[in-house]
C-alpha cells in the first residue's frame, strides 16, 4: 500500500516557524523551543455577518476581521528574550510593533504567513509548577496568506 506525499503525515515536529518585528528583529529568527503539548494555535475566523429577517430570511455581508495566533513558547526557549523585549518595547515606548510570522508546514504541504500584525497580550512571566511552565505569546494580525510549498 502505497501512501501519497502529503496523504497521512500529519507530523508537526518539522514545522519551521520564522518570526520577525520591525526594530526588534527585522530579517527574522527561527523560533525553537516550543511546548511540547502545543507548538502554535490559532482561533476560530469569522467569515460573514448574518442575521435572520423577522419575515425569515437570511441576510449576510462579509467583513474583515482580526487573525489571532498564540505562540506557546518553553521558559527556556531562545526567542523567550526577543518576545520578552518586544513586549517590553511597546510599554515603554508607548507604541506596537508591525509583526510577520511565517509557519511552513512540510508534512501538509503549506506556508501559513501572518502579516500587519501586534503582540496583543501574553503570559510572559512562565509559572512555577515542578518546572517552569511554558509561556504564551498572542497576536493580533490583519492578514493571513496560505501557500504551497
Amino acid at each position: 500500500m502505497s501512501v501519497s506525499a502529503f496523504g497521512n503525515d500529519i507530523t508537526s515536529a518539522n514545522i519551521e516557524l520564522v518570526f520577525s518585528a520591525e526594530e526588534i528583529c527585522p530579517n527574522g529568527i527561527t523560533v525553537q523551543q516550543f511546548s511540547a503539548d502545543q507548538m502554535y494555535s490559532s482561533e476560530d475566523e469569522q467569515f460573514a455577518e448574518t442575521r435572520m429577517g423577522v419575515d425569515g430570511y437570511l441576510a449576510a455581508g462579509q467583513t474583515p476581521n482580526i487573525k489571532t495566533l498564540t505562540i506557546s513558547l518553553e521558559a527556556s526557549s531562545p526567542l523567550y528574550e526577543t518576545f520578552k523585549n518586544l513586549a517590553m518595547a511597546q510599554t515603554r515606548n508607548r507604541r506596537p510593533y508591525n509583526c510577520t510570522i511565517v509557519a511552513r508546514v512540510p508534512s501538509i504541504g503549506q506556508v501559513f504567513t501572518w502579516s500587519e500584525g501586534v503582540l496583543h497580550n501574553a503570559t510572559w512571566v512562565p509559572n512555577a509548577a515542578r518546572v517552569l511552565d511554558p509561556t504564551q505569546w498572542t497576536f493580533h494580525f490583519q492578514n493571513l496568506d496560505v501557500s504551497t510549498i
